[in-house]
């Protein structure tokens, strides 16, 4: 049901300037669609790495990497207790002070044994110039399982310069053949989002709930929309920031307040429909403050 927009302006009700290109990935051959990681760079404990094709997000089988978690007998084992595994990096610009934002698909599948439990599943982890600024840990792994995630999160650079951007895959426990497999796909890293900034938490799952976190302006008024389409440029409007990406069917969902801290987190109940599996929804959120901002897009199916 569309709901009122009081205190936040229609996007039909201005006038549209230009397009903006696709959203501007720093990192290149984030999807592996090459099908090889070039320039990523493998180091570490390199274990049955490869690209192939594999349903990492839930919206179908795309080239993704993967590998095996874990560490080896005579390495040293970090300071957080886990093992030095293979990780995959290259260099990227980065400027001191500007924020970044990070997200990426993560699956762990037990390829090798699968109705196999493991006491710990491994972790996914970014550095920026041997700094750690974002994390998830997939934790104990349960047999007959392929639990997916979607790593989301902002930082900023502490220095200017090419810096190394490394994804380190390390683990409680050395590899062995029943060890899961990692998998990640769609890896995306731009600069100066613009807020709203929306996150998937967690499994999407149809016949549940899913955990969606939007981050915007502190006690600002938001709206959420959600369209069946992307555009491939997205439409500047006049005297907005950020720019449109919704096409298609496009709804608006709900308009609801930022609290003190910026955050707002909803749970949609995700109906038994077959049909929605692997439908990719596209989503973005206007936030009105000072100034009205079209928020990031973020792109994701249920399965």
């Amino acid at each position: 049901m569309k709901l009122s927009t009081s205190g936040l302006p229609g996007i039909a009700a201005v006038v549209l300037a230009c397009t903006l290109p696709s959203q501007n990935n720093l990192v290149v051959n984030g999807d592996f669609e090459t099908s090889t990681i070039a320039p990523w760079v493998e180091s570490g404990y390199t274990l049955s790495s490869q690209v192939s094709k594999h349903n990492c997000s839930g919206a179908g089988a795309s080239y993704t990497f993967n590998c095996l978690h874990g560490g080896r007998t005579g390495q040293t084992r970090r300071p957080n207790g886990y093992w030095p595994g293979n990780a995959i990096e290259q260099k990227i610009l980065v400027v001191q002070t500007l924020e970044y934002l990070f997200t990426a698909d993560v699956q762990i599948q037990n390829i090798q044994s699968p109705a196999t439990g493991n006491a710990d599943a491994g972790l996914v982890e970014l550095f920026v110039d041997g700094v750690s600024v974002g994390k998830h840990d997939f934790g104990r792994y349960v047999g007959n399982t392929a639990p997916r995630a979607r790593m989301c999160f902002t930082f900023k650079a502490a220095t200017t310069g090419q810096k190394d951007v490394k994804l380190d895959f390390s683990r409680k426990y050395y590899s062995s053949s029943r060890t899961p497999t990692l998998f990640i796909d769609n890896i995306l890293l731009t600069a100066s989002p613009i807020r709203p900034i929306i996150c998937p938490r967690g499994e999407r799952k149809i016949n549940a709930t899913a955990s969606i976190d939007i981050e915007g302006t502190a006690n600002s008024r938001f709206a959420l929309f959600i369209g069946t389409g992307k555009l491939t440029s997205g439409v500047r409007v006049a005297n907005f920031a950020g720019a449109w990406w919704l096409s298609g069917v496009t709804a608006q969902l709900f308009i609801n307040n930022f609290g003190s801290a910026g955050k707002f987190n909803f749970k949609p109940p995700i109906p038994n429909d077959p049909g929605l599996i692997g439908f990719l929804i596209h989503w973005q959120a206007i936030e009105a403050n000072t100034n009205v901002s079209l928020g990031e897009v973020t792109s994701f199916a249920f399965y």
